[in-house]
């Protein structure tokens, strides 16, 4: 039986799902969302900034940011919290447009890795990180469209990713930590 806070996050999915499917979003979401998995796209951008020399430090901070969220989300707080995903508490994973997600719902991978990475390149490239933190907001988006996450879990994810990301840029440009 799911919580009352999970009730109604179940009625902002279906609301979501109701009103904001389309074919477009269809292929996109899942697309936003495979750029999300095991932190591929925050990856190329760290080797981006790593071999073009633009920022080799950005590289460093975004690399720590992604084990970071390895560490405290998938390694740690999944199995802390089993959250069941919404279509798991739904008993149907809704016209399944993307592989069936295999460990819990809560936080979200995807969201914290995105959000940290995306911060550590703002506290080096400003402009260059306002377009990342864009781009990890469609990602967080995607897995609330997609029927794999809760509100509460892409918030969640979103502010300690955010919280990640500066707290890493900090210590790394203070000389907390020294690569």
């Amino acid at each position: 039986m799911p919580s009352r806070i999970s009730v109604r996050e179940l009625k902002v999915l279906d609301w979501m799902y109701e009103h904001l499917r389309c074919r477009v979003c269809d292929r996109v979401m899942p697309f936003l969302s495979l750029t999300g998995n095991f932190g591929i796209i925050w990856f190329a951008a760290a080797a981006s900034f790593y071999f073009s020399n633009f920022n080799q430090e950005a590289a460093v901070c975004i690399l720590l940011a992604l084990g970071c969220s390895l560490l405290f989300v998938n390694l740690i707080l999944k199995h802390v919290t089993k959250r069941p995903r919404p279509y798991e508490v739904r008993g149907e994973l809704r016209d399944t447009i993307i592989r069936e997600p295999k460990d819990f719902s809560f936080p979200s991978g995807h969201t914290f890795s995105s959000f940290a990475a995306a911060t550590a390149i703002v506290h080096f490239a400003p402009k260059l990180g306002i377009a990342a933190l864009v781009y990890a907001a469609g990602i967080a988006f995607s897995r609330l469209y997609l029927y794999v996450h809760y509100l509460s879990d892409v918030l969640t994810s979103a502010i300690f990713g955010v919280a990640t990301g500066i707290l890493v840029s900090y210590l790394y440009t203070n000389g907390f930590i020294i690569f």
